[in-house]
């Protein structure tokens, strides 16, 4: 408490830390509309892609070499699965423990190419259908981008344990043949109710967060509070130093 004798703070110092701070705030907020506009853009754009005819493996491959965004893109090709060479990835299944299974395929125009079949629960594991022969496989590009996580184990192809996406890493672990050319992402199935039970696949969407908008509102409420708050103590601080003066 200051006595009547003190002199009150100067309004200045105050002042100066409300405009940084609410510069800062600001724009934070505005960086996230930015990235409101930015990420609404993108998804949009993959329903865009996953919404369009299906092309083959080679238009698809080459709209990613002119710069195009493929995650999502459908594509459609024969292929042969190379069933013994399927690989499994830790997923979660109807609240419980699942298993993603990858086969690698044979595409009849010379790709080698690792297709995530879908999920299927724990116990189907070991029994989960395999499909022999040329088959039309009808799916939607995956690039994964990000691959090992902070927290994900290092993937063991020996004992055939996958715990995040490497689609080169599978590829080198699927036996296809050499002269295939590898096929740079993975084709993710879309349901199609062909009558396969499991592993059962999975519709396609989007891993991405888009709180973006409720970020912005955090901070313009921040910068809003801030700015109440330090005109109420300016106020304040202004009456007193007033008093000050006139009892001098």
């Amino acid at each position: 408490m200051i006595r009547p004798h003190e002199r009150p703070p100067r309004i200045w110092p105050v002042v100066i830390a409300t405009i940084l701070g609410l510069a800062i705030l600001v724009t934070l907020g505005v960086w996230q509309v930015n990235r409101l506009a930015w990420k609404e853009v993108l998804l949009a754009q993959l329903a865009a892609n996953a919404a369009a005819p299906a092309v083959d493996l080679k238009t698809a491959f080459n709209m990613s070499r002119a710069g195009s965004n493929v995650e999502f893109v459908r594509v459609k090709f024969t292929g042969t699965y190379k069933n013994d060479a399927s690989m499994k990835m830790l997923s979660g299944y109807d609240g419980g423990q699942g298993w993603t299974i990858i086969t690698p395929a044979a595409s009849s125009d010379g790709w080698a190419v690792i297709v995530d079949r879908g999920r299927l629960p724990g116990q189907m594991l070991e029994h989960f259908q395999q499909l022999d022969g040329p088959q039309e496989i009808d799916g939607v590009l995956r690039t994964h981008p990000y691959g090992q996580g902070l927290f994900d184990p290092a993937n063991d192809p020996k004992a055939n344990m996958w715990y995040w996406w490497d689609v080169q890493g599978m590829v080198a672990a699927s036996g296809l043949p050499a002269d295939l050319k590898p096929y740079p992402f993975a084709v993710q199935l879309v349901p199609t109710g062909n009558g396969v039970d499991f592993p059962r696949p999975q519709e396609p969407k989007a891993d991405l967060a888009n709180n973006h908008l409720g970020y912005a509102i955090t901070w313009f409420g921040l910068a809003l509070t801030l700015l109440g708050v330090s005109g109420f103590y300016i106020f304040d601080l202004r009456r007193r130093r007033s008093a000050w003066s006139a009892g001098r």
